[in-house]
């Protein structure tokens, strides 16, 4: 209940005949009153305000009681009280708040003295329906502080429940909290495959899994995409958060039927220890989102506890990005060369092109670390782009000064973001015109996980390579889905077996046994296959002795600069031959 007194002064005097013909005429509430709080008089419409009807409003009732009789008790209270005041000349106006609850109606309520001709009529009172108003209100509220596709909270409402939560801390630093920010893994995958209305409706069933696992004090709300955050309001210490985490990831674990589909997710969960050590809340949701990227890395459904060093981390890939910018545009990053040869005659066929950072002060810095942060933002053409086209330009240098290396391959491995361009295809035949080398020399290799994203485009495109005559390689075979009815529909010419089943095939037979397997099943679709990671006799013999044709390793040659490899061919002249 809302109220308020105010002094303003009363109206010019005026007949009471025309106050009661305006009365009548009114399709609100309206009520007189006498000078000592009695009923003069009620137009129709109060009729419906009480169970009684009119009778509840007749002349001479107290409207102290028949207020009793229509609101709740505080304002029953108060409304006596305005009348008190306003009858007695020390108040001129009284208005409140109520709301009917028998009828669920919400009412704006007004005492107002007036001045007539007839002194015996001292006071109108007004009830105005502002049911629709409140409805309104209460809509536009929800709807500022909610998600409107699953329901949940939002990020506002989130970071208001987070600030209190942060002050409630400083008071009482024993009472410590939690916050969980996760996001389901590969979710994009979910929507390229199955459409963005599956997608949707699993982010609604999830939405209901994770309330089932929330407690009942914790606040939880959609940040917006796959993107949850879970605030645990009695976290005592990392073992409350980590039972927090695991429930949630029990939750989610088993499969969603969404449209007659059964489809399987996993999370990725940052866990951060609320403490007085935190003043705001992007601090904590910083460091959540940090250490739920930390979690990534070790796969689906894990969580991973905040540790102030993941900071360092943090910051250290940032300064990678901004410097990666400059590294593209000064040169620092080169292209080095991994020979690919022939077990069977022992002969170089070609070359997988390699891209390589030669930071000015870091050194050397892994494809491992600055490829993913490429891939993450849109410097991944650009430095895709620039690793084909000096492939390429390699590649035309390297058949005029040795004329036996004229018909070898150069492989280069390609992005998802590359691949998805819509040009793509044009833009590899633009490069291939520029450096003058032909179609057949070159084989893009991409990965399994990468064409399933959308794979009737990648259909496409790779169609559209076929035509132009380039060669398609499928990269890291056995790490991803590694379905022969993928194998069938995309139109390959070889696949690599990863490199983790090459080194461990000497450890047991079962090992050996896969790429037996994986080799047969390339055979009965014509398709070559390369080998990586021989960094041994032994897996170059066992690779030989299970027929498969070609390999890449420290065995036969590192990774080399252009420089490095015209003297490592130079060296073995008599041993280059193009593929068969």
């Amino acid at each position: 209940m809302n109220s308020d007194y105010s002094g303003c002064s009363p109206a010019r005097a005026v007949s009471s005949a025309t106050l009661l013909d305006l009365l009548h005429s009114l399709p609100e509430p309206v009520l007189f009153l006498d000078a000592s709080g009695l009923l003069i008089a009620a137009n129709a419409a109060c009729a419906d305000l009480s169970p009684r009807g009119a009778t509840a409003f007749s002349p001479g009732t107290d409207f102290r009681r028949v207020c009793a009789a229509l609101f709740p008790p505080a304002l029953a209270a108060a409304a006596a009280l305005g009348v008190t005041e306003v009858v007695s000349g020390r108040r001129n106006v009284f208005v409140a708040e109520t709301c009917i609850s028998r009828r669920e109606q919400h009412l704006w309520f007004s005492l107002r003295a007036v001045r007539t001709q007839d002194p015996g009529m001292h006071t109108v009172v007004s009830l105005t329906d502002i049911t629709r108003q409140k409805h309104l209100e209460e809509h536009l509220q929800h709807d500022a502080f909610h998600d409107t596709l699953t329901g949940l909270f939002n990020r506002a409402y989130f970071i208001g429940r987070l600030e209190r939560a942060i002050n409630r801390c400083k008071t009482d630093p024993a009472r410590q909290f939690a916050v969980l920010y996760l996001d389901i893994d590969r979710f994009k995958l979910v929507n390229k495959t199955f459409g963005h209305v599956t997608g949707d409706r699993l982010l609604m069933v999830a939405a209901n899994r994770l309330l089932k696992a929330a407690g009942e004090r914790d606040t939880l709300a959609r940040f917006g995409g796959d993107e949850f955050a879970v605030l645990v309001d009695e976290a005592a210490g990392p073992d409350e958060a980590a039972a927090a985490a695991e429930r949630i990831i029990f939750r989610l674990t088993p499969p969603f039927t969404l449209r007659k589909q059964q489809i399987s997710v996993t999370v990725s969960i940052g866990v951060v220890l609320g403490t007085s050590a935190y003043s705001h809340p992007d601090d904590i949701l910083r460091d959540a989102d940090t250490a739920m990227y930390s979690s990534k890395e070790h796969g689906g459904n894990h969580f991973t506890l905040f540790e102030s060093g993941m900071r360092v981390s943090t910051a250290r890939r940032m300064e990678m990005e901004l410097d990666l910018c400059t590294a593209l545009q000064s040169g620092e990053i080169t292209v080095y060369y991994q020979p690919i040869v022939s077990l069977l005659s022992g002969r170089i066929t070609g070359f997988e092109a390699l891209a390589r950072w030669r930071h000015p002060r870091y050194g050397m810095i892994p494809p491992l670390e600055f490829i993913p942060v490429a891939e993450e933002t849109n410097l991944i053409n650009v430095l895709g782009e620039l690793v084909l086209r000096r492939a390429c330009e390699q590649l035309t240098d390297l058949s005029k000064k040795f004329p036996d290396a004229a018909g070898m391959c150069m492989n280069v491995n390609i992005s998802a973001r590359q691949f998805r361009q819509p040009d793509f295809a044009e833009g590899i035949r633009r490069i291939l015109a520029e450096t003058g080398v032909a179609p057949g020399r070159l084989c893009l290799e991409v990965t399994e996980s990468m064409l399933l994203e959308d794979a009737a485009s990648s259909v496409t495109t790779m169609r559209a390579l076929k035509d132009l005559g380039i060669k398609v390689v499928i990269d890291d075979f056995g790490t991803g889905y590694s379905s022969l009815s993928y194998l069938q529909r995309f139109p390959f010419d070889s696949l690599k077996v990863d490199r983790s089943f090459v080194c461990s095939m000497t450890e047991t037979r079962q090992n050996r046994e896969i790429i037996r397997t994986i080799i047969a099943m390339a055979e009965n679709l014509g398709l070559k296959v390369v080998a990586e990671g021989v960094e041994m006799a032994e897996h170059r013999d066992m690779l030989m002795a299970l027929r498969c044709e070609f390999a890449q390793g420290f065995l036969f040659s590192e990774p080399l600069d252009a420089e490095r490899l015209e003297t490592f061919l130079e060296n073995r002249a008599g041993d280059m031959a193009p593929p068969s």
